[in-house]
């Protein structure tokens, strides 16, 4: 391991806080969350854990912030994109499905943040500050706020409230259905011996697609009442 040096500018300081983020990225493209360490992650940096916590407290609010900087790139590219690509001339259920294939597609495609996003009530939230709690809180609420915008520019015969409901189920639904779509290695080798114990196979992509749809739909006959 070579001999610490303290990063005396902000730059440097920066500079090393992206290193650590950009290992555990790395990581996180190897191995489940639960299988990343604090102590891998120091040997893969080239730092002594405690020179680590230098710039983050824990693990988790290591993989918090890496939660959050997907979270703003999908904002960025694909939120703000999405509306455009909806026929708003036709009816609201249609730009519903198409708003819930969009979203679908482009989660599917962001394996890590999917993967984050099921870990973060039951293992990113926890070994954390009640300071970095309200940071991390903060930014997701921003996050929400920036999802219930697109969904009330795609279909704006859903309310403020119903956008942000629907926004935080999309999260709900993103987490969980990762989760049971990617079961442990014993439960696939079970399925795989005997596929009859999958009840419901659930493909992520075309499970959250049709469970996004049906959310919508369900708002859009609420909002018509």
């Amino acid at each position: 391991m070579n001999s610490f040096q303290r990063a005396r500018t902000e730059e440097q300081r920066e500079a090393r806080r992206r290193s650590i983020l950009e290992t555990a990225a790395t990581m996180l493209s190897e191995m489940p969350v639960q299988a990343l360490s604090l102590n891998e992650l120091s040997r893969r940096v080239g730092l002594a854990k405690v020179n680590v916590t230098r710039y983050f407290e824990s693990r988790e609010a290591v993989l918090l912030e890496l939660l959050g900087s997907l979270t703003r790139d999908f904002l960025t590219e694909v939120v703000d994109q999405l509306p455009d690509c909806i026929d708003r001339t036709g009816p609201a259920t249609a730009r519903a499905e198409a708003v819930a294939s969009g979203l679908a597609t482009s989660f599917a495609s962001r394996e890590m943040l999917c993967e984050l996003l099921s870990a973060q009530p039951g293992i990113l939230e926890h070994n954390i500050s009640t300071e970095l709690a309200a940071t991390f809180k903060r930014a997701a609420y921003e996050g929400l706020a920036g999802l219930a915008r697109m969904l009330r520019k795609a279909l704006p015969e859903l309310g403020d409230r119903e956008a942000a409901e629907a926004a935080s189920m999309t999260i709900v639904l993103v987490g969980a259905l990762w989760t049971r779509s990617h079961p442990a290695e014993a439960v696939r080798a079970a399925y795989a011996d005997d596929p009859g114990l999958e009840f419901i196979p659930m493909p992520f992509a075309a499970t959250l697609e049709r469970a996004i749809a049906v959310y919508l739909t369900g708002l859009l006959a609420q909002a018509a009442r």
